[in-house]
């Protein structure tokens, strides 16, 4: 199930369940379609139900390996632009849809070297649609341009700052700040996207 809360006190104020719901692992709000959009990593789809009366409206996705299905999804994000991107972890990529599901383009591929992945985990967009991607394994973050051609990367396996030991999640809030999180060091990493032309 999905729980409810409050904004604020963080008090109970319902639930979402049914059926259709195996292992809901990730989360996301599409406020442009006034929908929450729970990934389901059993079934293979994304739940797309309604913010108004939380009433189911579609699935996206099935199992498979081809394009605009998956295998064992695990992390879902929305872009500021309204894009949807789903980490598809047993086929070792990420798949972008546009905001009403239709199959868009992949980034990555199964693989040990820069713009791969071996253990994909936490998926997030900056405020320039850049996508980031967590791997557990490489103990890395990836990043991505829009049409998924790679940037970067940062971190490391480690225990000092920037380094991570099976990093798990990510997200980017209004202001370009990265949070990550650390999981066997047991903490959250914070870092800033900078623009061309900002100083750190």
């Amino acid at each position: 199930m999905v729980r409810i809360f409050t904004r604020e006190g963080g008090k109970p104020a319902g639930e979402i369940r049914g059926g259709e719901m195996g292992r809901p692992t990730g989360i996301a709000v599409h406020g442009g379609n006034d929908e929450l959009l729970v990934l389901d990593t059993v079934h293979s789809g994304i739940l797309r139900f309604s913010l108004a009366d939380r009433r189911l409206k579609g699935i996206v996705g099935k199992e498979g390996s081809g394009e605009g299905v998956f295998h064992s999804p695990t992390h879902i994000a929305v872009s500021p632009g309204g894009e949807i991107l789903v980490t598809d972890a047993l086929n070792y990529r990420v798949q972008v849809f546009d905001q009403d599901g239709k199959f868009l383009r992949g980034v990555g591929a199964a693989g040990d070297g820069p713009g791969t992945f071996s253990r994909p985990k936490g998926v997030a967009v900056d405020s320039d649609e850049n996508i980031y991607v967590v791997d557990a394994l490489f103990a890395n973050v990836q990043i991505f341009d829009k049409e998924g051609r790679l940037l970067m990367a940062f971190g490391k396996h480690g225990q000092g700052p920037g380094e991570f030991w099976l990093p798990s999640g990510i997200f980017i809030d209004p202001l370009d700040r990265i949070f990550v999180s650390d999981s066997y060091n047991k903490r959250v990493q914070i870092f800033q996207y900078m623009k061309d032309g900002e100083l750190p």
